[in-house]
This record gives C-alpha cells, sequence and structure tokens, in this order.
C-alpha cells in the first residue's frame, strides 16, 4: 500500500502537523457514511422477522421490530444529516479499507442485541451466531433449533444469504447515494466485473442469486421439503452458508425428504462457482465458462474429493456403495464448497476422513463466488509454482516457464502474492488450532485443527467444539478466525500498513 493510497491527496503528512486532527474528523464522518447505508438496510431486513412470526401463528418478535426500526431510521436519518452537512463522501483507498472492514463486524455487534433478547441467551453467544452468519460461515453455539422461532430460523438463513451476496451488491442496488461507496468496496472483495459497468454487475449478480434461490426453493418444496426449510436451506445452500432449521443439520431434512440432496448438492456446488462463469452458464455460453481454468479445476477437486472421501468411508460402512456414496461424497463436496451441511456425525468419523475434509476446507471455492478458502486459482498457480521450480532444478535453471491462468501471464508479484495468502491462511488456522486445543483437553489436535479450518474458512462443519459450553476464548478465536476468514484477511493488512505507515513517517527528516 503506497502513500497516496492512505490519504485522499495522496499527502504524507506526519500525525502530528498541523491539521491533520481535521483531517482525522472528516475520515471518521466519510467511514460513517459508508456504514450507516449499510445498517439501513439490515435494519430493514430484520422487520420480515416479526413477520414470519405472525405468518406461522406465533407472537412476534418484539425485540427485532423496535431494534430493526429503530436501526433503519436512526441511521437513514443520521445519514441524511451528514450528507447536508458534508456531502457525498469522496473516500480514500484507505478510507474504503477501513469502512469495509468495519461494516462487518459493526452489523453483527447490533444484530446480536435483538438475538440475544429474543432467545435470552448471552450477548457473547449471539455475537457468535451473528458473525458466523454474516461472514457465511455456519458454525453455531444455539441448541434446540428444532423448537426454535420460525422468524429467528428465518433470520438465521437471511443474514447468510445476505452476507455472502455481499451488503455491498444489495447497498449499490437499492440505495443510489450509496453508490460511490459501494463501487470501491465491491471492486475491493469482487474485482471482476461481469457487465459493461460495476453497477450494472452488482444488479446481474443479484438477479442471479435470486432467481437460482427461487428456483431452488421451487424444486426443494416439489422434491418434498416444508416450505420454511426449503427457505432457509436454499438461501444457505446458495450462499455456501450451511446454517439449518434442526440440530441435526440437513440430514433431517434428508430424513424426511431424501430427494432433496440433488438440489441441494447441486446448488452447494452452484455456490462454489465463480460468478463470471455463472454468467456465462445461464446465457448458454458453456464454452466460454469451460474455457475458465479455475471452473475446470474446480470440477474437478469437486470429482477426486468425493472419491477419495467415498474410498475412506467405505470400509466404515461394511462396503456399502450408497451409504459410503451419501456419507462421504457429500460431507466432502460441503467441505470444498465451505457450504458446511452435514450428513453424519462428523465427530465420529475416521480420522483419514477428517483430515481429507480440512484439506477440502483449507481449498475452498472459485474466487469471485460465495465460497470462502484459499480459492481454487491460488491453489492452480500454487502448484504451477511447484512445477517451475522443479522444471527449474532438474534443468539446473536452464529451463523457465511463465506461470499462466488462462490466456493471462502472471507476473511474479501475482503470484508471490497468492502464495503470501495461502502461507498466511494455514498459519492463523494453525494458531487458532493452538490456541483452541489448549483450552479443549476433550479433543485433540486434530480436531482443533478442524474446527479452525471450518471458521478461517467460512465452511462451518464442526466436530463439536463450538457449542454452548465452550470457553470463552474457543468462542472468541473461533469468531476472530471467521471474521478474517472471510475477509480474507483485508483488516489484518489494513493495521499492518498504517503502523508501517506511522513508522516510516516517524522516521522522515523534517
Amino acid at each position: 500500500m503506497g502513500y497516496s493510497g492512505l490519504f485522499a491527496n495522496g499527502e504524507k503528512q506526519s500525525m502530528e502537523e498541523p491539521g491533520n486532527s481535521e483531517k482525522s474528523e472528516k475520515s471518521i464522518i466519510k467511514i460513517l457514511q459508508g456504514i450507516l447505508p449499510v445498517i439501513i438496510i439490515i435494519g430493514t431486513l430484520m422487520l420480515l422477522v416479526p413477520i414470519v412470526d405472525a405468518l406461522y401463528g406465533a407472537k412476534p418478535s418484539l425485540a427485532f421490530f423496535v431494534f430493526g426500526a429503530l436501526y433503519a431510521l436512526a441511521s437513514f436519518l443520521f445519514y441524511e444529516h451528514l450528507e447536508s452537512k458534508y456531502g457525498v463522501p469522496e473516500f480514500s483507498y484507505f478510507e474504503a479499507l477501513i469502512s469495509y472492514s468495519l461494516v462487518w463486524i459493526v452489523i453483527p455487534v447490533l444484530t446480536a442485541i435483538p438475538l440475544s433478547i429474543e432467545l435470552r441467551i448471552s450477548y457473547i453467544d449471539a455475537l457468535f451466531e451473528s458473525i458466523s452468519g454474516f461472514t457465511g460461515t455456519g458454525l453455531t453455539v444455539l441448541r434446540g433449533l428444532d423448537y426454535m422461532s420460525k422468524g429467528v430460523l428465518f433470520w438465521r438463513g437471511l443474514m447468510q444469504w445476505v452476507g455472502e451476496l455481499g451488503v455491498i451488491v444489495f447497498a449499490s442496488v437499492f440505495l443510489p447515494f450509496f453508490w460511490r461507496f459501494g463501487h470501491i468496496l465491491y471492486s475491493l472483495e469482487r474485482p471482476t466485473r461481469i457487465s459493461l459497468s460495476l453497477r450494472e454487475s452488482a444488479v446481474k449478480i443479484f438477479y442471479m442469486y435470486f432467481l437460482i434461490t427461487v428456483a431452488g426453493i421451487v424444486v426443494c418444496i416439489y422434491s418434498g421439503v416444508e416450505p420454511l426449510d426449503a427457505i432457509v436451506h436454499v438461501m444457505t445452500a446458495i450462499a455456501t452458508g450451511g446454517m439449518s432449521t434442526y440440530d441435526a443439520n440437513y440430514e433431517k431434512v434428508f430424513q424426511y425428504a431424501p430427494q432433496s440432496i440433488y438440489p441441494i448438492t447441486t446448488l452447494m456446488i452452484i455456490g462454489g462457482f465463480n460468478f463470471v462463469v455463472l454468467a456465462y452458464i445461464l446465457d448458454g455460453e458453456l464454452k466460454k465458462a469451460w474455457d475458465s481454468e479455475e471452473f475446470r479445476g474446480f470440477l474437478y477437486l469437486n470429482l477426486v474429493f468425493s472419491l477419495l472421501s467415498f474410498a475412506i468411508i467405505l470400509p466404515a460402512t461394511s462396503f456399502n456403495p450408497g451409504i459410503s456414496l451419501l456419507y462421504g461424497s457429500f460431507n466432502a463436496i460441503s467441505a470444498l464448497t465451505t457450504t458446511g451441511f452435514n450428513i453424519g456425525n462428523i465427530a465420529s468419523m475416521p480420522t483419514s476422513m477428517k483430515l481429507l475434509l480440512i484439506l477440502a476446507m483449507l481449498l475452498g471455492g472459485m474466487s469471485f463466488s460465495t465460497a470462502g478458502g484459499i480459492k481454487t486459482i491460488r491453489f492452480l498457480v500454487f502448484l504451477k509454482k511447484i512445477k517451475t521450480y522443479i522444471l527449474g532444478l532438474i534443468s539446473g535453471g536452464g529451463i523457465t516457464q511463465d506461470i499462466t491462468m488462462g490466456e493471462k501471464v502472471l507476473d511474479e508479484k501475482e503470484v508471490s502474492n497468492m502464495i503470501l495468502y495461502i502461507l498466511l491462511h494455514f498459519f492463523i488456522v494453525l494458531i487458532g488450532a493452538g490456541i483452541i486445543k489448549s483450552a479443549v483437553s476433550n479433543h485433540d489436535f486434530i480436531d482443533a485443527f478442524f474446527e479452525a479450518s471450518s471458521a478461517a474458512g467460512a465452511v462451518g462443519l464442526s466436530v463439536g467444539i463450538a457449542s454452548p459450553e465452550a470457553p470463552f476464548i474457543v468462542k472468541l478465536v473461533l469468531m476472530v478466525l471467521m471474521y478474517l476468514g472471510r475477509l480474507e484477511y483485508i483488516p489484518l493488512f489494513v493495521v499492518l500498513g498504517l503502523l508501517i505507515y506511522r513508522r516510516i513517517i516517524q522516521v522522515i527528516p523534517g
């Protein structure tokens, strides 16, 4: 991050220089103007909870009604005041990064309040659930989902659907005054356009996402799934989120509607698709989709992990191919797409199966998708880098080969950044697993590594460590991993960049 990225005008000012206090105040105001529109949207969506309660003949949630209306109205009035006084904000790169990083923590912090009141649970558990929801992870510390308020069950699915689609896309589509901010953040999180303009891209993504969700709900209901179960599971499947309406997760739905496994599995895989590739497929341009090296790699990885999991589970099921395919392949696809639905008890599965699922969760889906993990494109580049290194080693440096992705030749900086991200992700997961293991003596390190990989990869599969009884430090570590992993460590880079910038400024003469 260069100096010009830290301030709108690119000036290298000292933190103590005259006028810096005024600049900081303006930056704070602009960051608020970036976050408030998102709170307006989320507050408005919270009002759906009491409506769903009423539709099911239950007492409407007063907490969600009051706080939803409060967040939406207060944020709207505050934004209007700031806009009338300061105008539409011009964001610097640094301000956009800060706003983007903060919004993903501010929203869970706010929405955890009515959730805590409604379910009568601790604020920490409600915060855990909200962070897990909006980051599209799916880990839960709730029990008794089978008997929970229908409005809350719907809200859990909606959190994931909204979070994975991205508050940026929602805001850019529905709030014109948010567009300048949305343009900056959308380009950071989802850098590829699928239309001529970024706004057209946002609208197209929303319609694709919405239409696939509606189609999935219809097919699931047709296959025998109850309407609310269909709505929630389809929302969390396409969002690769994994939250369910039952403690047993998707397995309970599968038990009473076994045919639903086909649309649910399809939706999980689609959720792992790059939005550009998905646009090609929906437009009937299948050749363009197949030309994507990442797309082909992602499909091959799904096939490989399905076969490996099938082979691992087969002996444990007395060589029953149907059961092995069900308990092996479904969970492997769920892990690789970072959805988090499960069939069977993950904790009781063989260690080899857990290790395979850990690898799948670390890899994740495609870039520019709702999936988490390191992404297929980074993994492919990593493999190509190893290949070029081996060729160079064998030839004594006589053979050099460019690393390409499709028709694009990647420069060394791009390759290095991707490999650095892979190493950082693995290192963060390892640290998280170590802390978790030190806090839970009844689980081995593999289990701790599994849970940390699930949190950082925004997956949601669990061996039982994430629970209401989990120590506070475990919940905290998992929340941090969910947050950093979903944002691909941008907040960490922002903080490090700011610290480095300040250090450099302090040693510059005069």
